[in-house]
C-alpha cells in the first residue's frame, strides 16, 4: 500500500476540455458560477470606464471584452503603486484602486476565477489560436501568390517593352510618333530601296541574261524569216527609261495624316506629307477656259440612255477604293471616247517621251494620274505618274501594276535561267546537250553554269529588293490609309499592354500592403493569445496544487501540443 507521502506527490490531470466540469463536480467552485462572473463583469464595466487611462501605458491597451482575472488584478497592483495612501478610516483603499479591490476580491472568492480560465483557455485552444493561424498562413499564401503574379505580370511587361522596341528597330522607329515615323522612314529609305534595285538591273549580268534568254527564244521558238517574239520588253524599258524616285504619299494617307497631326507638329509632318490636303483643288468642270477637252458641242447619236454618246461621272460616284480611280478611269474613257484601236507595233516603234505640253494644266490639277501601265499590242505604255504639290512626278515604282510587270519579266528570266541551269548540270542528260550546244548559234554557246548562276544571283537579288516585306511594307504604308492605321494599331498595342501591365502591379502594390497589415496584426493577436493561454493555463496548476495540499496538477490535452507548437514558431 501506498503511504501518505507518496499519494502526496501523485500528479493530478486534468483534461483541460473537462476542466470547468471537473471544477463543479469537485466542488471546487460554485454551481452558478456564472452569474456572479456576470455580476463582476458589470463591476467592470463601471470601473473600467473611470479608470484613469494616463497612469500607466498599460492601461492604454485594455479592451473592455478582454478584461479578466489576470488583467483586473494586474490594473489593481498598478494602481496600489500608483497611490499607496488612498485608504480610508476603515483601511480599505478607496478611489478607483478600491473599486478594482473588490473586483479582484469578488474574483477570487470561492475561486470563481478558475472557472473563467478554464471557459477562456477552451474559447482559445478551440477557436481564437487556430483562426489566427489560419489567417496568417492564408496572408503568407496569398503574399506568395502575389510575388508570383507580380514577376509574371513584370516578366511580360518587359516582353512587352522589348517586342515594341524590337518592331520599332526592324522599322526603323524611335517610336515617340509611330504615324509621322512610318512615313518618314518610308520616303527616306525607298529611294535608296529602288536605286539598289536599279543599280542591280543595270549590271553587265542582267544585260547577259537579256541577251541570251532573247537569242535563246530567236533560236529555238521562231520559224526562219520572220520576226521573233520580243521578250522581257518591261525589263529592257525600265533599264531604257529609269522610273522616277521621287517618293511621295498618296493624296488618301495624307488627308488621313492632316487630320490626327498636333498643333505642335506641323513643321514635321509638313515634310512628310509634302502637301496639305487642303491644298488639293479637285474642281474639275467642262468649262474651265484654260484646258481643251477635245470635246465639241455637235450633236451625236444618242446611245439611248437619255445622256448622249458620253456619261460626265461624278468624282464622288467613283468606287472609294479603287486605286486607279483618277488615272486609269480617265485613260479608260478617254480610251473609249476616241474611239481608236491600238496598232501591232514593236518596241523600237514606240515613243516613251510622256510630257505635258500645256502647262496650265499641270497648274489647274495640283494631283495628275495615277500611273497605270496600259496594253497596246504585245508592248506597255506607262502614263504619267501621280503629281504632288510640287509638280514633281510621283515614282511608278510605288504602282502595283507597274512593279508587277517589272516582276514579271524578271521571274520569267529566272525560271529560264533556272531550266538552262539544270539542264547543263544534269548527268543524264548532258551528253544530249553537248550535241545541241554544238549546233546551237555561238552566243548560245558562251554560257557556261558559273555565268548562269551569276546571273540568277543578280536577277534573284532585284527580285528580294522589291518584294521583300519591309519594301513591301513601306509602299503600302505611302499607299494605302488603312493598312498604315492597322500597323500603328498594332504597335501601339504592345505600348499599351506594357503601360497597362505595369497599371495593374499599382493594384498589386495595394493588395500586398492590405495583406501585410492583416499579417502584422494577426501575429500579435495569435502571440496574445498564447501568451494568455500559457498563463491561465500555468495559474489553473499552481491554484489547484495549492487547493490538494501541494499535489503537482496537470491540465492535459490538446492545449499542451498547442502551446508547445506556439514556442517554436
Amino acid at each position: 500500500m501506498q503511504n501518505q507521502d507518496e499519494i502526496r506527490n501523485l500528479p493530478i490531470d486534468i483534461a483541460f476540455a473537462r476542466l470547468g466540469e471537473w471544477l463543479v463536480d469537485r466542488k471546487r467552485i460554485p454551481v452558478d458560477w456564472r452569474k456572479r462572473m456576470a455580476t463582476v463583469k458589470a463591476k467592470i464595466a463601471t470601473s473600467f470606464a473611470s479608470l484613469p487611462k494616463d497612469v500607466d501605458p498599460f492601461f492604454q491597451t485594455l479592451d473592455l471584452e478582454g478584461i479578466g482575472y489576470l488583467e483586473a488584478k494586474k490594473i489593481y497592483e498598478i494602481l496600489l503603486k500608483s497611490n499607496p495612501e488612498s485608504r480610508n478610516i476603515f483601511g480599505r483603499l478607496s478611489g478607483a484602486a478600491g473599486d478594482w479591490e473588490t473586483i479582484v476580491r469578488a474574483y477570487e472568492k470561492d475561486h470563481i476565477f478558475l472557472g473563467e480560465a478554464a471557459q477562456i483557455m477552451v474559447q482559445n485552444v478551440n477557436y481564437e489560436i487556430p483562426y489566427q493561424k489560419k489567417q496568417v498562413q492564408k496572408s503568407q499564401q496569398q503574399l506568395v501568390e502575389l510575388e508570383r503574379k507580380e514577376a509574371d505580370i513584370k516578366r511580360n511587361a518587359a516582353l512587352s517593352a522589348a517586342k515594341y522596341s524590337e518592331a520599332c528597330q526592324e522599322l526603323g522607329l524611335q517610336g515617340i510618333n509611330v504615324r509621322s515615323e512610318l512615313l518618314e522612314t518610308a520616303m527616306t529609305s525607298l529611294p535608296s530601296t529602288f536605286n539598289e534595285m536599279l543599280e542591280v538591273l543595270n549590271n553587265d549580268s542582267v544585260s547577259m541574261a537579256i541577251e541570251f534568254y532573247s537569242t535563246f527564244v530567236k533560236d529555238a521558238h521562231t520559224e526562219k524569216d520572220k520576226t521573233p517574239v520580243p521578250v522581257l520588253q518591261n525589263l529592257i524599258y525600265v533599264r531604257q527609261n529609269p522610273p522616277s524616285l521621287n517618293i511621295s504619299v498618296s493624296p488618301e494617307v495624307i488627308d488621313a495624316v492632316s487630320v490626327q497631326v498636333s498643333h505642335d507638329e506641323p513643321a514635321a509632318m509638313a515634310g512628310v506629307a509634302g502637301i496639305a490636303a487642303d491644298n488639293i483643288d479637285w474642281d474639275i468642270t467642262l468649262e474651265t477656259p484654260d484646258i481643251d477637252w477635245d470635246i465639241g458641242t455637235t450633236e451625236m447619236e444618242d446611245n439611248g440612255n437619255g445622256l448622249g454618246p458620253y456619261e460626265i461621272v461624278n468624282a464622288s460616284d467613283i468606287w472609294p477604293n479603287s486605286p486607279h480611280k483618277d488615272g486609269a478611269q480617265t485613260e479608260q474613257t478617254l480610251g473609249n471616247m476616241e474611239g481608236l484601236t491600238a496598232p501591232d507595233v514593236s518596241v523600237s516603234d514606240i515613243s516613251w517621251d510622256i510630257s505635258v505640253e500645256n502647262p496650265q494644266f499641270g497648274e489647274a490639277e495640283d494631283a495628275g494620274t495615277l500611273s497605270t501601265p496600259v496594253e497596246s499590242g504585245p508592248a506597255y505604255n506607262y502614263s504619267k505618274t501621280e503629281v504632288t504639290g510640287s509638280n514633281q512626278d510621283r515614282s511608278p515604282l510605288l504602282e502595283t501594276e507597274y512593279r508587277n510587270k517589272i516582276l514579271d519579266d524578271l521571274f520569267e528570266a529566272k525560271a529560264f535561267l533556272n531550266q538552262r541551269l539544270l539542264e547543263l548540270t544534269n548527268e543524264e542528260t548532258l551528253s544530249l546537250q553537248h550535241q545541241v550546244q554544238a549546233v546551237a548559234p555561238l552566243v548560245l554557246q558562251q554560257y557556261s553554269p558559273d555565268s548562269i548562276r551569276g546571273m540568277l544571283s543578280d536577277i534573284s537579288l532585284a527580285i528580294s529588293k522589291l518584294t521583300n516585306r519591309k519594301t513591301r511594307d513601306q509602299i503600302m504604308i505611302l499607299n494605302s490609309k488603312r493598312f498604315l492605321d492597322r500597323l500603328v494599331t498594332t504597335l501601339e498595342e504592345k505600348k499599351h499592354l506594357e503601360v497597362k501591365l505595369k497599371e495593374g502591379l499599382k493594384d498589386l502594390y495595394a493588395k500586398r500592403l492590405e495583406l501585410q497589415n492583416s499579417l502584422s496584426s494577426s501575429w500579435p493577436k495569435q502571440e496574445a493569445a498564447l501568451v494568455k493561454t500559457r498563463e491561465l493555463k500555468k495559474l489553473c496548476e499552481t491554484t489547484l496544487s495549492r487547493l490538494f495540499d501541494g499535489r503537482p496538477v496537470n491540465v492535459i490535452g490538446e492545449i499542451n501540443t498547442l502551446l508547445s507548437s506556439g514556442l517554436n514558431m
